[in-house]
């Protein structure tokens, strides 16, 4: 029986590749020579006037000479629609346009803040656009970042590339941001986008907090503090770095890996939700606690001084969330609709800013560094 389903297997392969190479039109192939491959491209907005605007979507590349290295180069289109604006800055360059291997879209606040359907839509339905690069809000004009100069690298839109992707090593962030994720969440029930945020500081480029979207449109943009407790109570297994601090001298720092549990009650009309949060990992640095590495009283007594003081963030994050941003940062709509079903039609921003949330902290050491043993 098998064999004859491998022998069957093999005839169906052998008839595709036939019908692939020669049943149809022949492809038309392209010499990258004769492409402009760009790494990333922003969108903003001109105003001309109170109710008239245009779409402004510049285009990072680089572009390789014999012996000279390679020349950074930003080219510019704008347009009525996000298409057009392909259109114009195909009249203003030689080479056919192509954004296969685009990295990053860097999104400007106030076309952020203006809506980003259009250039969703536009982007994942072609499919010559890499729907995995990152979605990228920042403060300013996209064109002050890609015209900026990185050691070590030939193009900024590479850099902040990099930056986003290995964002998950101390801050919460998850692995993602991409467009592929905005189409996702843009309509779905109880969802919504998050992108990182970043400036242009005195340091250079640096992630500065978290954008967050109601619906197609930026409703929330979160600090470093609010974006790290939200990734917490977000996000399922991500990793960050914790600091107990009394002053200068005396201090602690504990890198731990996040898991997080949601349980959601309806009575009438009214939710209750409680976050089961556990943190795992390791004291990286330690000039607050004797006896550590030899004590187990000691290690209980910070797990329980972390689980409060992780807690506390949380309450005050929630009341925040609640009478400040009023926005379902935590996606908590999103459970309710999938234990007590979708299509309600109810606000879950309202919702869950008038629901009870209560938070459960377990903080747990399974190392103290290098040393022990």
């Amino acid at each position: 029986m098998k064999k004859n389903m491998n022998m069957l297997f093999n005839i169906f392969l052998c008839c595709t590749l036939v019908i692939v190479f020669f049943g149809g039109e022949k492809m038309k192939l392209i010499s990258v020579e004769d492409l402009d491959i760009y790494i990333g491209a922003g969108v903003g907005i001109n105003k001309n006037g109170k109710s008239d605007m245009e779409f402004r979507i510049p285009a990072t590349l680089n572009k390789y000479t014999e012996g000279e290295g390679a020349e950074r180069v930003i080219n510019t289109g704008v347009g009525s629609t996000i298409g057009k604006t392909r259109e114009n800055r195909q009249n203003k360059i030689g080479k056919q346009l192509f954004f296969g291997l685009a990295k990053i879209y860097l999104i400007e606040e106030e076309y952020a803040r203006y809506g980003i359907r259009s250039l969703v839509d536009v982007n994942f339905k072609n499919p010559g656009v890499n729907n995995r690069l990152y979605l990228v809000v920042c403060k300013g004009k996209s064109e002050d970042y890609f015209n900026l100069d990185i050691p070590g690298y030939d193009n900024s839109a590479e850099f902040i590339s990099d930056m986003i992707k290995n964002s998950v090593q101390y801050n919460f962030f998850k692995e993602g941001y991409m467009l592929q994720d905005a189409v996702l969440s843009m309509d779905a029930e109880g969802k919504n986008i998050v992108s990182p945020y970043i400036e242009i500081t005195e340091d250079g480029i640096a992630v500065t907090g978290i954008a967050v979207f109601k619906k197609d449109k930026v409703a929330s943009i979160l600090d470093m503090k609010d974006t790290k407790t939200m990734n917490m109570l977000r996000e399922n297994k991500v990793k960050g770095i914790l600091t107990l601090q009394k002053n200068s001298k005396e201090y602690l720092n504990y890198v731990a890996e996040s898991k997080r549990k949601i349980k959601c009650t309806k009575t009438g009309d009214k939710y209750t939700f409680i976050i089961d949060l556990d943190l795992k990992g390791e004291i990286v640095n330690d000039e607050l606690y004797q006896g550590m590495t030899v004590k187990t009283e000691t290690i209980k007594k910070f797990e329980d001084d972390m689980s409060k003081q992780v807690e506390n963030m949380c309450i005050g994050f929630l009341d925040k969330m609640k009478k400040q941003y009023k926005v379902d940062l935590l996606q908590l709509g999103w459970v309710a609709t999938a234990k007590y079903g979708r299509d309600t039609g109810v606000d879950w921003d309202e919702v869950v800013s008038n629901s009870d949330i209560k938070i459960n902290v377990k903080v747990h050491v399974d190392k103290v560094g290098r040393g022990q043993y």
